[in-house]
Formats: C-alpha cells, sequence, structure tokens
C-alpha cells in the first residue's frame, strides 16, 4: 500500500471481437453468451442495491460451449460495476438483436465487432478473467486480467481491485502515482482470496 486528486484509472486495451475468425455460427453463440452473461451482472447489481456495495458479490458464469476453457471463478469487481454499469447496459442493449436472432451476424459489421469486444472487455475486468471463444488466438479462458493504474497525485482513495478473487484466478495489480497526500491511500487488492460460490 502507498500513501500519498485524481481517480483511479484502469487502463484495458479492448479489442474487437474477431466475428471473422470465430465464422457465422460460432460468432453469434459468443455474442448470445456475452449478452446472456452482461444480464447476469446487470441484474445481480440492480438486486444488491446501494446499501449492500461492501458486500462481496458473485454471479455465475453462464453456461455455453462457446468459450475455449472453463472460467475460473465467479467474484466480481464491485468497483468495475459501479463505474461501468451504464456501459454495459447500453452495449448489452446494442447486441440484442443479433442475441435474440433478430438480426444475423455479419464478419464483417465493424460496429458490432467494436461493441461485442467492448462488453467483453467491461465483463473481463469485472471477472478479472479473460473470456475467450473457441478459434480466437488470445490468452485462454481464465487467463488474469492484469490492472494498470496511472495516478497523478492521489487525495482520496484509489484502489486496483475492489473485491473478491475466485478460486484459481490471479489478479496482477500495476499502480504508478506521482505522489499521495495525507489523507489519500493507493491500494492494490481489496478483498479477500474466496472459493467458487
Amino acid at each position: 500500500m502507498t500513501r500519498g486528486s485524481s481517480t483511479a484509472i484502469i487502463c484495458s486495451v479492448t479489442e474487437p471481437l474477431s466475428l471473422a475468425v470465430l465464422g457465422g455460427v460460432a460468432a453469434t453463440e459468443g455474442i448470445k453468451f456475452l449478452y446472456a452473461q452482461a444480464a447476469e451482472l446487470i441484474k445481480a447489481w440492480r438486486a444488491r442495491g446501494k446499501d449492500s456495495e461492501r458486500e462481496p458479490l458473485a454471479v455465475p458464469i453462464v453456461a455455453t460451449s462457446a468459450l475455449d476453457a472453463p472460467p475460473t471463478g465467479t467474484a466480481v469487481d464491485l468497483a468495475v460495476l459501479a463505474r461501468a454499469n451504464a456501459t454495459m447496459l447500453t452495449l448489452w442493449q446494442r447486441l440484442a438483436p443479433y442475441a435474440q436472432d433478430l438480426a444475423a451476424v455479419e464478419d464483417t459489421d465493424a460496429e458490432l465487432a467494436r461493441d461485442a469486444g467492448a462488453l467483453r472487455g467491461l465483463l473481463e475486468a469485472a471477472y478479472g478473467q479473460r473470456f475467450t471463444f473457441r478459434g480466437e488466438r488470445r490468452e485462454p479462458t481464465g487467463t488474469r486480467v492484469t490492472v494498470a493504474q496511472v495516478l497523478g497525485t492521489v487525495a482520496g482513495r484509489a484502489v486496483g481491485v475492489d473485491g473478491d478473487i475466485g478460486a484459481g484466478a490471479t489478479v496482477e495489480v500495476r499502480q504508478d502515482a506521482d505522489g499521495v497526500s495525507a489523507e489519500g491511500t493507493v491500494t492494490g487488492v481489496k478483498g479477500r482470496i474466496t472459493g467458487d460460490r
């Protein structure tokens, strides 16, 4: 922990979903998974209310054959959900026609690829692990997600990961602050290592 005004910036590179690599059926199944999993997180966040934001949250992963490996845990980073809930809802709405088979997934649809990639990025940040589909060339499902924070002078509280870490998952947090004021704190991980619930 480092002591020492800016809010934390979680830097994550969002890559578009590789629709052409996945192909029609696999891309559609991947989008259906992202849509369903985002719905589970959105519902869980709304159900808990603001009074219980400090309590750990575990949201089961939707069963799918689209992923290349089983996920490693169900613990969710509450800070990510608090910050990204509105964006997640917007992306979920954009994927609805494709997830509900009301529109065909075209592998040349760059906007769909970006939206799906952005939603996957938020899910990965929330769960602290990769969600990789069969046929993609990237880290396998369950691989840890690295959180990097670049901070100015911290006068308040900056936390890299605020939530429990599921069994089998690993988290790497890198933080760089110009300074920390007397009332400021920088914490890498706030939470505990837990098993799946």
